[in-house]
């Protein structure tokens, strides 16, 4: 009888370390791919929440400043009105320049290349009207109880609130949107001979005070937002040092290079002066 002999076969010592390579090569370079890929995806979701950010607070604000000066008589918003803050009886467009509570800031201003300063330095932007929709869902005001003053400042927490004041007293106070690291405004002034609306300058509240503010005619915001809680940069698009930004002509330096920082400005022309409406019915 003859016996048959059975050869088995497997893998050799060199083709399980060639194999073992090829996988963990393969399995690296998935993994990178999955990481690159969620840095990417949370990298554009801090931009999306910082650019939506600054999106709803320029629709808000836009809302009630464009309604500065509605109601509100040629004799209560006449030149005499804005000499020294005696003029300011509650009844004028613009409050006068000061931080109490009616009041209006020219902001920080830009000192140095390094310009970062904290978002309570802030400008704070104030208007009055006297009828229209009541401001900041402050639904329970009564707009014949007299005119109401519309405040926007940002808080030391980086909070834009939007104070309600009417008869001295503050009716309302709500933070509408976080993340706010700076806010600067500049005001439009039609300087022509034969005033046609439209701004030839912007200044601060401070340069206007020293002109006429019966010629502003519009309000330039400008806001430098950070993406929100939860929304920080990856590490691999953190950039090396803080980012410097535009901020309506100044040189804002970003706190940190922890999230993303996005500026952006809006211009709100004030068509409800009293001003602007004999114009416009003149057209």
């Amino acid at each position: 009888m003859y016996r048959t002999s059975v050869q088995q076969n497997g893998f050799s010592l060199v083709s399980l370390m060639i194999a073992s390579a090829i996988s963990l090569f393969l399995v690296g370079g998935i993994g990178k791919i999955y990481i690159d890929g969620r840095n990417a995806f949370n990298a554009r979701a801090a931009l999306a929440s910082a650019t939506e950010s600054y999106r709803f607070t320029f629709q808000e604000m836009r809302r009630n400043l464009i309604m500065a000066g509605r109601g509100i008589a040629t004799s209560d918003d006449s030149a005499s009105a804005y000499i020294g803050d005696q003029g300011d009886q509650g009844r004028r467009t613009f409050p006068a320049l000061d931080r109490n509570p009616d009041g209006i800031v020219s902001g920080a201003q830009q000192a140095a290349d390094n310009w970062s300063p904290a978002p309570e330095e802030s400008s704070v932007v104030a208007v009055r009207y006297a009828s229209g929709p009541t401001p900041c869902g402050a639904d329970n005001l009564t707009m014949s109880d007299g005119t109401v003053t519309v405040r926007f400042l940002v808080d030391e927490a980086g909070n834009l609130n939007c104070q309600v004041y009417q008869n001295g007293r503050i009716f309302q106070s709500q933070p509408i949107v976080s993340g706010v690291a700076q806010m600067r405004a500049l005001y439009g002034i039609d300087t022509d001979a034969e005033p046609d609306g439209v701004a030839n300058r912007y200044l601060t509240a401070a340069q206007v005070a020293a002109l006429n503010w019966m010629n502003v005619v519009s309000i330039r915001i400008g806001l430098v937002v950070k993406s929100g809680t939860g929304y920080e940069l990856p590490g691999p698009y953190r950039p090396q040092v803080p980012e410097a930004l535009d901020l309506l002509g100044a040189r804002f330096i970003a706190p940190d290079t922890d999230y993303i920082y996005k500026s952006a400005s809006t211009t709100i022309s004030l068509r409800n002066l009293h001003h602007m409406d004999r114009q416009f019915a003149e057209e």
